[in-house]
Protein backbone atom coordinates (compact mmCIF):
# COMPACT_ATOMS: atom_id res chain seq x y z
CA UNK A 1 0.00 0.00 0.00
CA UNK A 2 1.61 3.23 -0.99
CA UNK A 3 1.06 6.21 1.31
CA UNK A 4 0.65 9.77 -0.32
CA UNK A 5 2.15 12.83 1.16
CA UNK A 6 1.29 16.31 0.92
CA UNK A 7 3.45 19.21 1.38
CA UNK A 8 1.75 22.23 2.95
CA UNK A 9 3.24 25.89 3.45
CA UNK A 10 2.34 27.85 6.26
CA UNK A 11 1.54 30.95 6.25
CA UNK A 12 0.41 33.43 9.47
CA UNK A 13 -2.21 36.63 8.53
CA UNK A 14 -0.72 38.23 11.87
CA UNK A 15 1.46 41.26 11.19
CA UNK A 16 3.32 40.07 14.59
CA UNK A 17 3.35 37.65 17.57
CA UNK A 18 2.97 37.70 21.17
CA UNK A 19 4.80 35.64 23.83
CA UNK A 20 1.87 33.65 25.48
CA UNK A 21 4.63 33.78 28.68
CA UNK A 22 5.95 37.08 28.71
CA UNK A 23 3.88 38.97 26.16
CA UNK A 24 6.74 40.17 24.81
CA UNK A 25 7.60 40.09 20.64
CA UNK A 26 8.21 37.10 19.35
CA UNK A 27 11.02 37.40 16.01
CA UNK A 28 10.83 34.96 13.43
CA UNK A 29 13.38 32.71 13.96
CA UNK A 30 13.58 29.21 11.78
CA UNK A 31 11.21 26.74 10.04
CA UNK A 32 10.45 23.44 10.68
CA UNK A 33 8.47 20.66 9.14
CA UNK A 34 5.86 19.14 10.82
CA UNK A 35 4.45 15.66 9.79
CA UNK A 36 0.76 15.24 10.27
CA UNK A 37 -1.46 12.83 9.26
CA UNK A 38 -5.23 13.60 8.84
CA UNK A 39 -8.98 11.89 9.11
CA UNK A 40 -7.96 9.91 5.96
CA UNK A 41 -4.92 8.17 7.38
CA UNK A 42 -2.99 10.76 4.75
CA UNK A 43 0.44 11.93 5.53
CA UNK A 44 0.73 15.79 5.35
CA UNK A 45 3.82 18.16 5.90
CA UNK A 46 3.72 21.34 7.21
CA UNK A 47 6.26 23.48 7.31
CA UNK A 48 5.99 26.09 10.03
CA UNK A 49 7.55 29.29 11.33
CA UNK A 50 9.61 28.87 14.85
CA UNK A 51 9.39 31.89 16.42
CA UNK A 52 11.91 33.14 19.44
CA UNK A 53 11.39 35.46 22.34
CA UNK A 54 12.92 38.34 22.57
CA UNK A 55 12.75 37.86 26.44
CA UNK A 56 15.99 35.82 26.98
CA UNK A 57 15.10 35.05 30.79
CA UNK A 58 11.44 33.83 29.44
CA UNK A 59 11.00 29.97 30.56
CA UNK A 60 10.25 29.36 26.65
CA UNK A 61 12.06 31.13 24.31
CA UNK A 62 11.25 29.04 21.11
CA UNK A 63 7.77 28.92 20.22
CA UNK A 64 6.09 26.99 16.61
CA UNK A 65 3.03 28.83 15.29
CA UNK A 66 1.28 25.88 15.19
CA UNK A 67 -2.13 25.99 12.57
CA UNK A 68 -5.73 24.80 14.93
CA UNK A 69 -6.02 21.79 12.93
CA UNK A 70 -2.81 20.73 14.98
CA UNK A 71 -2.82 19.36 18.62
CA UNK A 72 0.52 19.39 20.50
CA UNK A 73 2.66 16.37 20.92
CA UNK A 74 -0.09 14.45 18.31
CA UNK A 75 0.78 12.89 15.31
CA UNK A 76 -3.01 12.97 13.81
CA UNK A 77 -4.74 15.94 13.24
CA UNK A 78 -7.52 17.64 15.17
CA UNK A 79 -9.97 16.64 13.16
CA UNK A 80 -9.38 12.84 13.67
CA UNK A 81 -8.79 13.49 17.59
CA UNK A 82 -11.90 15.62 17.70
CA UNK A 83 -14.01 12.82 15.79
CA UNK A 84 -13.16 9.53 18.25
CA UNK A 85 -13.18 11.31 21.13
CA UNK A 86 -16.76 12.72 20.75
CA UNK A 87 -18.32 9.60 18.67
CA UNK A 88 -17.50 6.58 21.70
CA UNK A 89 -18.05 3.39 19.55
CA UNK A 90 -20.13 4.46 16.89
CA UNK A 91 -19.08 5.11 13.86
CA UNK A 92 -16.22 6.24 13.90
CA UNK A 93 -14.44 7.31 10.03
CA UNK A 94 -10.59 8.16 11.88
CA UNK A 95 -8.16 6.02 9.70
CA UNK A 96 -6.28 5.34 13.01
CA UNK A 97 -5.53 1.84 14.63
CA UNK A 98 -8.03 0.93 17.57
CA UNK A 99 -4.66 1.61 20.26
CA UNK A 100 -4.36 5.10 18.62
CA UNK A 101 -8.27 5.96 19.23
CA UNK A 102 -7.88 4.06 22.99
CA UNK A 103 -4.86 6.31 23.97
CA UNK A 104 -6.70 9.54 22.80
CA UNK A 105 -9.99 8.75 24.33
CA UNK A 106 -7.76 7.97 27.40
CA UNK A 107 -5.69 11.07 27.27
CA UNK A 108 -8.99 13.29 27.19
CA UNK A 109 -10.19 11.27 29.97
CA UNK A 110 -7.45 11.91 32.16
CA UNK A 111 -7.45 15.65 30.87
CA UNK A 112 -10.83 16.78 30.92
CA UNK A 113 -11.69 18.31 33.79
CA UNK A 114 -8.36 19.73 34.04
CA UNK A 115 -9.33 21.30 30.62
CA UNK A 116 -13.01 22.70 31.63
CA UNK A 117 -10.54 24.28 34.59
CA UNK A 118 -8.48 25.68 32.47
CA UNK A 119 -11.16 27.39 30.27
CA UNK A 120 -13.05 28.86 33.32
CA UNK A 121 -9.34 30.64 34.03
CA UNK A 122 -9.15 32.01 30.83
CA UNK A 123 -12.74 33.34 30.86
CA UNK A 124 -12.15 34.73 34.10
CA UNK A 125 -8.49 36.75 32.90
CA UNK A 126 -10.80 37.82 29.96
CA UNK A 127 -12.88 39.12 32.45
CA UNK A 128 -16.23 37.44 31.53
CA UNK A 129 -19.29 36.81 34.67
CA UNK A 130 -18.06 33.68 35.67
CA UNK A 131 -21.17 33.16 38.06
CA UNK A 132 -23.66 33.78 35.36
CA UNK A 133 -22.36 32.07 32.01
CA UNK A 134 -19.53 29.27 33.25
CA UNK A 135 -21.05 28.14 36.15
CA UNK A 136 -24.68 27.54 34.89
CA UNK A 137 -22.75 25.08 32.39
CA UNK A 138 -21.09 23.30 34.56
CA UNK A 139 -24.17 22.41 35.83
CA UNK A 140 -26.11 21.75 33.04
CA UNK A 141 -23.31 19.34 31.91
CA UNK A 142 -22.16 17.91 34.46
CA UNK A 143 -22.08 14.33 33.50
CA UNK A 144 -20.89 14.89 30.19
CA UNK A 145 -17.40 16.58 29.76
CA UNK A 146 -17.26 17.39 26.46
CA UNK A 147 -20.60 19.30 26.02
CA UNK A 148 -19.32 21.27 28.48
CA UNK A 149 -16.21 21.88 26.67
CA UNK A 150 -18.30 22.77 23.40
CA UNK A 151 -20.44 24.89 25.56
CA UNK A 152 -17.45 26.76 26.96
CA UNK A 153 -15.81 27.50 23.52
CA UNK A 154 -19.10 28.16 22.22
CA UNK A 155 -18.53 25.57 19.11
CA UNK A 156 -20.49 22.62 18.46
CA UNK A 157 -18.13 21.28 15.70
CA UNK A 158 -14.41 21.83 15.78
CA UNK A 159 -14.39 22.51 19.54
CA UNK A 160 -11.21 20.70 20.08
CA UNK A 161 -9.20 23.13 17.22
CA UNK A 162 -10.43 26.31 19.63
CA UNK A 163 -9.97 24.63 22.81
CA UNK A 164 -6.32 23.73 21.69
CA UNK A 165 -5.49 27.46 20.14
CA UNK A 166 -7.06 29.05 23.64
CA UNK A 167 -5.12 26.95 26.03
CA UNK A 168 -2.15 27.15 24.18
CA UNK A 169 -1.91 30.60 23.42
CA UNK A 170 -3.14 31.38 27.00
CA UNK A 171 0.05 28.95 28.39
CA UNK A 172 -2.62 26.54 30.14
CA UNK A 173 -1.62 23.59 28.16
CA UNK A 174 -0.37 20.50 29.55
CA UNK A 175 2.71 19.19 27.73
CA UNK A 176 3.53 15.30 28.14
CA UNK A 177 6.82 15.52 27.16
CA UNK A 178 9.62 13.01 28.73
CA UNK A 179 13.65 12.50 28.15
CA UNK A 180 16.42 10.50 28.41
CA UNK A 181 18.76 11.30 31.40
CA UNK A 182 21.75 9.77 31.02
CA UNK A 183 23.37 7.82 34.40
Amino acid sequence: MKTVQAFFFVVSEEKFALCPNCASHLAYHSRTIRPLKDISGTKKRYNIRVLRCDIDSCPTIYHRELPDIIVPYKRYGAESIEEAISQGNTHITVSADNSTIWRWRKWFKLNAIYIIMALMSVIVMIGDNVESSSLSILKNNSNNPIETIKELVSRRVKWLNETVRILVNSSKWIFNRSAFLPG
